[in-house]
């Protein structure tokens, strides 16, 4: 029994499951555009989803219209 469950720990320790691809938040993300009538808090997560976004794939997506 122990020796089963040694040979169990020691393949799930090492069965690491694949990671998606490093661009695929950059294949689906784009810019959040707030309204006026939106609550701070909204525009505080909009503009927070917008920083992550324009660091990791402000260049990565050429479709995107970027009005700077």
């Amino acid at each position: 029994m122990n020796t089963s469950c040694i040979g169990f720990l020691f393949f799930y320790s090492c069965a690491t499951p694949t990671p998606p691809p490093a661009d695929t938040f950059c294949l689906i993300a784009t810019p959040i555009y707030w309204s006026a009538r939106d609550t701070r808090k909204t525009r505080e997560q909009a503009d927070r989803h917008n920083r992550i976004w324009k660091s990791l794939c402000d260049n990565s997506r050429p479709d995107i219209i970027q009005n700077d």
